[in-house]
């Protein structure tokens, strides 16, 4: 039925967007993934971001001399910028002079994003952290991403977004059906369980795949439903935590009654 005012218009498209929120995920997922409508739709890789993933593989493969953070910064800001409906990307620096950049839409555009992904339609903003370092995103590390969706973005963000030249530690490195978590992963997951939001990673090989032509988008909704599968299992969390006997400059407290 054609809409008879610009307002019957609006209340057609808010219906249809509520009616995708009542969709259990596997439905939602299988209709917005039909024939090719995420790439059509929501997501139009801009023709910069080609260019410098080039470039980060060029460096990581020793080809190329570069400032590997300012590189993934710009990885991050154009991945970003290429999903349609994004409105402001902002950049923030801590006290530590770590940047963040602070991603954010209105649109309906955004809205379906947002559905696709999992995510409230309130919560509109996502928070992405950019790593350059050999070792893994420690737990520490991790847990920092964490406390900022919780305290500085409580209403306004439920995904957070490393972008990083290497994975999480605790994640495995291949598939596997282990269950055990630890490090970053038993935070990834604990922290979902607790605020219901979500922190991921896209490394080194998630960047060959969006080299590659795979979707951003995809890769994300992958990662948060891997998240929410987590925790509707029967984990362990591997801490390594012992009893041991009081160090001295304690234990000299310990008989003065």
């Amino acid at each position: 039925m054609t809409p008879k005012s610009k307002q019957e218009l609006i209340n057609q498209i808010l219906n249809g967007l509520s009616g995708l929120e009542e969709l259990d995920s596997k439905t939602r997922q299988d209709l917005l993934e039909s024939e090719g409508w995420i790439i059509e739709t929501l997501y139009d890789p801009i023709p910069e971001l080609a260019n410098r993933l080039k470039d980060y593989f060029d460096w990581s493969n020793g080809k190329r001399q570069e400032d590997a953070g300012q590189l993934l910064e710009e990885i991050a800001y154009l991945l970003f910028k290429s999903l349609k409906g994004t409105g402001n990307i902002r950049s923030y620096q801590s006290y530590a002079a770590q940047h963040d950049l602070i991603v954010d839409g209105a649109s309906l555009m955004w809205q379906v994003l947002m559905i696709y992904l999992h995510l409230s339609r309130e919560g509109r903003t996502i928070v992405i952290e950019c790593k350059n370092q050999e070792s893994s995103i420690s737990d520490q590390q991790f847990s920092r991403l964490c406390g900022l969706l919780q305290n500085k973005f409580e209403k306004t963000s439920e995904l957070g977004v490393f972008i990083s030249h290497t994975p999480a530690s605790g994640f495995p490195k291949k598939k596997t059906k282990e269950r055990q978590l630890k490090d970053a992963r038993a935070t990834q997951a604990l922290f979902h369980a607790k605020s219901n939001k979500f922190v991921v990673v896209i490394d080194h090989k998630d960047l060959e795949l969006i080299s590659n032509g795979f979707p951003l988008p995809k890769i994300l909704e992958a990662k948060i439903r891997e998240i929410e599968a987590s925790t509707l299992m029967e984990l362990s969390f591997n801490e390594n935590w012992q009893e041991v006997i009081l160090p001295p400059h304690l234990k000299k407290y310990a008989n003065e009654n």
